[in-house]
C-alpha cells in the first residue's frame, strides 16, 4: 500500500483536536491515546510531529494565546484604552477554553508574545511614556491579565459569576455592604483594574525617578 497523497496529521490539526477534546471533555480526558482516536491514527504517529505530552501542551497554550487580536495602532487614542482593549482581547481569549486554564498556568512559554511586547514598547514610547516604565507596565499587565482571568475561571462551581463566594453577612458586614454597592461586573472590574494599575505607574513615575 502506498503512502497517502497527504499526511493524515499535522502539527495544527493535533493541536486543534487537542483544544476540542479539552474544551467539550475537559483536562481529565485529555490524553495522547484520546487525540490519536479523535484524529483516526496511531498515538505513536503523534510522536512524528511532537517529542512528548508536554511539547503538545506547549503548542496548546500558544494557540489559546495567538487566538488574542492584537489591535491597531492608536491613532490619536488613548494608549491606556489600547492596552485596556489588548487587555480584554487577551482575557476574552482565555474564556473561551475555561477548561484550558491550568495549561495556560503550566505550559504558556513566555517568549510566545515577545513580537506583541515589541509593538507594545513601541506604542508606549510613541505616546512619550518614559522608557524605564515600559518594563512594569508589560510585565505588571501580562501578570494582570492572566492572573486575574485565570482566577475568575477557577472559581467554584465553575462559571460562579461570585466575587467573594461564601459571604455571611452576620461574620462579615463592611464586605458584605461592599458587594451590595458593587455595580460593576466581572468584565467592568477587569477594565477598572487594568486602567488603575497604568494609572499608578504613571503617577508613581516621579517618586521612582528621584529615587533612583
Amino acid at each position: 500500500m502506498g503512502r497517502p497523497a497527504k499526511p493524515l496529521i499535522s502539527r495544527g490539526s493535533t493541536v486543534a483536536a487537542s483544544i476540542e477534546i479539552i474544551d467539550t471533555e475537559g483536562m481529565d480526558a485529555f490524553s495522547l491515546p484520546r487525540v490519536a482516536k479523535h484524529l483516526n491514527v496511531s498515538t505513536s504517529s503523534l510522536y512524528h510531529h511532537f517529542a512528548d505530552r508536554r511539547e503538545l501542551m506547549t503548542e496548546v497554550a500558544k494557540e489559546i494565546m495567538l487566538e488574542a487580536v492584537v489591535p491597531g495602532h492608536p491613532q490619536g487614542k488613548d494608549w491606556v484604552e489600547w492596552f485596556v482593549d489588548l487587555s480584554l482581547n487577551y482575557r476574552d481569549a482565555i474564556l473561551r477554553h475555561p477548561n484550558a486554564a491550568l495549561v495556560l498556568v503550566q505550559f504558556l512559554p513566555r517568549d510566545i508574545l515577545t513580537s506583541t511586547y515589541e509593538k507594545c514598547a513601541r506604542i508606549l514610547d510613541d505616546a512619550g511614556v518614559p522608557a524605564p516604565l515600559h518594563v512594569v507596565i508589560l510585565d505588571g499587565l501580562e501578570k494582570l491579565s492572566l492572573a486575574t482571568t485565570l482566577t475568575e475561571l477557577m472559581r467554584q462551581p465553575v462559571g460562579s459569576t461570585e466575587i467573594f463566594p461564601n459571604v455571611d453577612a452576620r461574620r462579615h458586614p463592611t464586605l458584605t455592604r461592599a458587594l451590595a454597592t458593587n455595580r460593576w461586573s466581572s468584565r467592568e472590574l477587569f477594565v477598572v483594574t487594568i486602567r488603575g494599575f497604568l494609572a499608578g505607574v504613571v503617577s508613581g513615575a516621579p517618586a521612582v525617578e528621584s529615587s533612583t
